[in-house]
């Protein structure tokens, strides 16, 4: 299946003239074609935004028996030393090792070397029949592989280091090209942060550089007539004639945000806390029951997927999410995806039955039950570009010209401030972080500086304070514990 999403890409390319590099199966998140060791070996890596670490199959599996053969790269370097690292779902244990890395549809990046994980045993993290090798990490260093007074260096950490600037890079993702053919395409690509080119994108705030941690401030259904008209690239700026959202829901904010609410390209589905998932679970059934749907509850609450014998041209209702602007404690915009977005089409097929061959087209919820964490998987993303500016601390987000016909509106504004309001996390510069720990450190010398001065002036004051004593015959125990007894 890989390779029929590579040659997709390929036909792509040729098609609309715009160079695709990630691809991938249905629920299965986006992959780029990487060269790894001396001489490369080429391999396939999830893109992914939710953990950091370069991590990569040593070992062939059931359904797969492509890995990276360290062994044979001359210019491996084995620490011998163990890693491990857990996921949302699944986790690996390995070895810390570095090696170059290089990616053939990256032209304007060099060869780095970088450290990886060389994964020697994993549960639930590959998926049967997956056309991936590992991960990609492309978040922080506070969520890579750990291991006993280790620190992995991510992939871009390194590529920085070599380049000696910051970099940023941005996530196109097309979702499938068409109801007819479940793989997906996209776009992956770093670019220096001096580039002027996204000036006009709707920015949010990181509000913790771990993962990419943002504000997600509501999430809500839009029907046919609250949706705003749009213009030709699909961008509304706020105006008076808008149906502009009211205020926000205080409640449903600080329930977002009350573990941590990401933008993690490696999670397939939007992950919602468990009673928010429900009530807009239940708005989308309701209204596709108004439509004369028979969808099983298997579907909206389980997971399970939903199949038809023809491709379905879905007219149901928006999905409306609510980010914080980077350009103001009192401003928001909106994401609106259609419903393509989170109706997944997760496979296209001719399948076999009694009467013969028929047409399959099966479909996914993109939404699921996430406990007390909100996630914004690929589905989100979809129909968009997403440039992660990982040194200023800010997300952007643009319509594309692929995908869902997702769009982006506002900006809105509040009179509270929405930070306070919604108890987000308070952004710390690293500017602010580097003069504190500053502080703490010429705090921490002046009191040993003065501990030691303490010490050295302590007999000089105990002799200026104390009075002579009379002298007498006895002598203390301790000083005669230092003798032995004269012999008789």
């Amino acid at each position: 299946m890989l390779y029929i999403s590579i040659l997709f890409s390929f036909l792509l390319n040729a098609v609309f003239g715009e160079d695709y590099n990630l691809h991938g199966d249905a629920g299965q998140a986006y992959a780029i074609e990487v060269y790894l060791g001396h001489p490369s070996q080429k391999l396939n890596v999830l893109v992914d935004t939710g953990s950091t670490t370069l991590a990569i199959a040593t070992y062939p599996r059931q359904d797969n028996d492509e890995y990276f053969h360290f062994a044979n790269s001359t210019s491996i370097n084995d620490s011998g030393k163990e890693i491990q690292a857990k996921y949302s779902q699944g986790m690996w244990l390995g070895r810390l090792a570095s090696d170059f890395i290089r990616f053939p549809s990256l032209l304007n990046l060099p060869e780095v070397r970088t450290d990886m994980a060389l994964i020697t045993k994993s549960h639930k993290f590959f998926m049967n029949g997956s056309g991936w090798q590992g991960l990609l990490g492309l978040a922080y260093l506070p969520v890579g592989a750990w291991g006993d007074h280790l620190v992995v260096e991510s992939w871009l950490d390194s590529l920085d280091r070599t380049l000696k600037i910051p970099t940023s890079f941005e996530l196109k993702l097309c979702g499938a090209k068409s109801p007819t053919n479940a793989t997906h395409y996209g776009n992956f690509r770093v670019i220096d942060n001096a580039d002027e080119t996204h000036q006009s994108i709707f920015r949010t705030p990181i509000l913790r550089k771990r993962w990419y941690e943002v504000g997600v401030l509501s999430i809500r259904v839009l029907f046919q007539k609250q949706l705003n008209t749009v213009d030709e690239v699909g961008l509304t700026k706020n105006s008076q004639d808008n149906d502009a959202p009211g205020d926000l829901d205080i409640e449903m904010c600080q329930q977002l945000n009350e573990e941590k609410s990401i933008v993690d390209s490696g999670t397939t589905n939007i992950r919602l806390p468990d009673d928010l998932f429900r009530q807009v679970v239940d708005k989308l059934k309701n209204a596709v029951l108004a439509s004369n749907i028979l969808i099983l509850d298997e579907f909206w609450y389980h997971a399970e997927a939903a199949c038809w014998t023809e491709p379905q041209n879905w007219s149901l209702p928006w999905l409306a999410i609510d980010l914080l602007s980077e350009e103001s404690d009192h401003e928001y915009f909106t994401l609106e995806l259609p419903p393509q977005n989170y109706m997944r089409v997760v496979s296209a097929r001719n399948s076999s039955s009694e009467n013969g061959t028929v047409p399959e087209f099966c479909y996914k919820l993109g939404l699921e039950a996430g406990g007390k964490e909100t996630v914004l998987g690929y589905t989100a993303m979809e129909g968009l570009q997403v440039l992660f500016n990982r040194s200023a601390g800010w997300i952007g987000w643009e319509t594309s010209n692929c995908g869902p016909n997702a769009r982006i509106t506002g900006p809105y504004n509040v009179t509270a401030s929405i930070r306070s309001t919604c108890q987000l996390i308070k952004v710390v510069s690293d500017g602010a972080v580097s003069i504190k720990a500053a502080q703490w450190t010429l705090c921490v010398i002046s009191i040993i500086a003065a501990a030691v001065l303490i010490y050295l002036l302590a007999p000089c004051i105990k002799m200026m304070l104390m009075k002579p004593l009379p002298s007498s015959n006895q002598i203390s125990l301790s000083q005669a514990a230092l003798v032995e007894p004269a012999s008789a």
